[in-house]
């Protein structure tokens, strides 16, 4: 039987940056991989079928980026989180580092090197923080 893929929800109201991101990350065929334009749209995909790790724009529609992970967290749809931002000047609120054990290494700024992501996503889903 073959091994199940690790669901990852990527979640960027650019549609550009979430559709490359995906198809980097597809071509590896090591995760079961859905899309989202906006924070609420990935909290009722979530709702539908929880993910193993969600990457996370922060400036997006409706609900940003922290507010989304902290209530899928809550919701427990979602136990591990990336951050991929534009915003250079973003700092992990204090309650995703205590409460979600959030490191800087789980933050990437736009453009991302691709490869440095897709090692940090392999590191969170094996279980190693930092």
């Amino acid at each position: 039987m073959p091994e199940q893929k690790h669901s990852v929800i990527v979640i960027d109201d650019e549609e550009r940056v979430r559709e490359l991101l995906i198809d980097y990350l597809d071509e590896c065929d090591e995760f079961e991989l859905r899309g989202a334009c906006s924070g609420e749209a990935a909290l009722e995909m979530l709702q539908l079928r929880p993910a193993d790790l969600c990457v996370v724009d922060l400036r997006l529609p409706g609900i940003d980026g922290a507010e989304f992970i902290m209530a899928a967290s809550e919701a427990k749809l979602c136990r591990r989180f990336l951050v991929h931002t534009g915003s250079v000047d973003f700092l992990l609120p204090q309650a995703l580092v205590e409460g979600l054990g959030m490191a800087t290494e789980d933050v990437f700024y736009k453009p991302v090197d691709a490869a440095t992501l897709l090692a940090r996503i392999r590191e969170r889903l094996a279980g190693r923080m930092a």
